[in-house]
């Protein structure tokens, strides 16, 4: 009975303990037993001593016991230990480091992670970048009032039926140009969370201009300025060219020129191994400046009562502003690469001030035959009533879009083309702030009748945009 008892005991442990460790044969139908092997050392399993079962046991359980059972130093009750795994998308660390190591390789995008390697490794490889791009954009342009009229029929040169109008009452500086951008950043860690970046632009000036010639020549065109005759109310002008009796020229340029710059904080807000999306938090600068000048040179050819012939007359209008902007940014940014292809997207917004500051200033220069030249302030647009600096602050609102494509020629090296869109609200043009509304009285050299105060000076602002497409080059390391 006894020994019965140790037998069944030592089926029901030996079973258990073998299939710990290895797959259990069936033995009960092998043609040939499978030869015990004694074990090596006394084995006490359940407290009975398993190298002391008598041979009494049966057969089927000797067969069952012979499977390296004293010889395993792993309890029967024990599970392997689980095997660390690395993270997905990555190569198996050196041992005894999981997640770390140079080992860590990117096999999605096919590029070296941070050592030591982060989970995710966020795209892209490199803590410090460098970008130069070359654009090619236009901007809104600046409307210009009616500035220069001409007529074949002998008319005055006024804003009437008849005359024609040469230069104005259209859009200027909204020609596409060349332009730059370069930018610069860097990661403050390792895993890419935390980074800087600054860029600088230059919109290269757009300069536009017309010219009129009249010699004054019996039959050869009227050339004038027209105006608004603040003393009759009607439509009136100054002349330039009169056949037979005035010789003068007319030229007329716009100006305007665009730079700006700022830097961004970046936060990762999430990234694999091939994209990230950030957020941005900055300060931008942007700065619009116009500059319009009209001059003319003017020679009496005849007697023009009370003023001789052999009078010259040079005459200058100079309306300029600046608007520079001040703000802080808040945007998003993102980047997904495909193989070697890279597409990218940002859109910010600045919230700020622009300051701007409008310069008016005219001189006219009168040479009598044979004496000397005389300057006095004012125009014809230009005079002692609106002549002077002012300056103002507004509220404004910088949005800005940037979309790219590239291509991943190296793991350091992109190239890139894109789209780039900015708006700025609340900037004053030159053209804006020329009044065309005249008192001939204050018209150098001043009559003294006095009347109304023009032309006057008042703020007028608008929108300004700027729109183009870039290509650049990008170099990471």
């Amino acid at each position: 009975m006894f020994g019965r008892t140790l037998g069944g005991l030592f089926f029901v442990f030996g079973t258990g303990a073998a299939s710990a460790q290895l797959p259990i044969p069936d033995v009960g139908s092998s043609s040939s037993p499978v030869p015990v092997q004694a074990a090596p050392a006394p084995n006490t399993t359940g407290g009975y001593e398993i190298g002391s079962i008598p041979s009494r046991v049966p057969s089927r359980v000797k067969t069952r016991s012979a499977f390296d059972i004293s010889s395993s130093s792993v309890p029967a009750t024990q599970a392997p230990a689980p095997v660390a795994q690395p993270p997905a998308g990555m190569n198996p660390a050196p041992a005894g480091l999981p997640g770390t190591g140079a080992g860590c390789t990117d096999l999605t995008c096919s590029q070296p992670c941070p050592t030591p390697c982060c989970v995710p490794c966020c795209y892209p490889p490199g803590r410090v970048w460098a970008n130069a791009e070359w654009l090619y954009w236009a901007t809104s342009g600046q409307s210009l009032p009616p500035l220069v009229t001409g007529s074949n029929t002998g008319g005055t040169g006024a804003l009437v039926p008849g005359n024609t109008l040469l230069y104005g009452n259209s859009r200027a500086n909204n020609d596409f140009r060349n332009g730059l951008r370069l930018s610069a950043g860097a990661w403050f860690d390792e895993c890419h969370k935390f980074g800087i970046e600054g860029d600088f632009l230059y919109l290269g000036n757009s300069s536009q201009g017309f010219a009129a010639n009249g010699t004054g020549a019996p039959g050869t065109p009227l050339i004038a300025r027209p105006f608004f005759n603040q003393l009759t109310g009607l439509p009136d002008s100054e002349l330039v060219a009169v056949p037979g009796s005035l010789a003068g020229t007319v030229t007329a340029t716009s100006q305007n020129s665009v730079i700006g710059g700022g830097f961004n904080f970046r936060r990762n807000l999430c990234c694999t191994p091939c994209g990230r999306v950030d957020l941005l938090l900055g300060y931008r600068y942007f700065n619009v400046t116009d500059d319009i000048v009209i001059t003319e040179d003017l020679l009496t050819t005849a007697p023009l009562p009370p003023v001789p012939a052999g009078f010259r007359f040079q005459i200058r209008d100079h309306f300029r502003t600046v608007n520079n902007f001040n703000g802080g940014v808040i945007g998003l940014a993102a980047e997904r690469r495909y193989g070697i292809l890279v597409l990218g997207a940002r859109a910010s917004v600045a919230l700020g001030n622009v300051n701007e500051v409008v310069y008016i200033d005219g001189a006219t220069t009168s040479t009598p035959p044979g004496g000397a030249p005389t300057t006095l302030p004012g125009g014809l647009l230009t005079q002692t009533t609106n002549i002077g600096r002012y300056e103002r602050n507004q509220f404004a609102v910088m949005p800005e879009l940037g979309l790219k494509i590239g291509v991943q020629l190296t793991e350091n090296i992109q190239i890139y083309g894109g789209y780039n869109f900015i708006y700025l609200s609340n900037v004053a043009r030159a053209g804006d702030q020329i009044d065309l509304h005249v008192n001939p009285n204050f018209l150098p050299p001043p009559n003294g009748l006095g009347g109304p105060a023009v032309p006057a000076f008042h703020f007028k602002a608008t929108d300004f945009y700027a729109q183009g497409v870039s290509a650049g080059v990008r170099l990471s390391y």
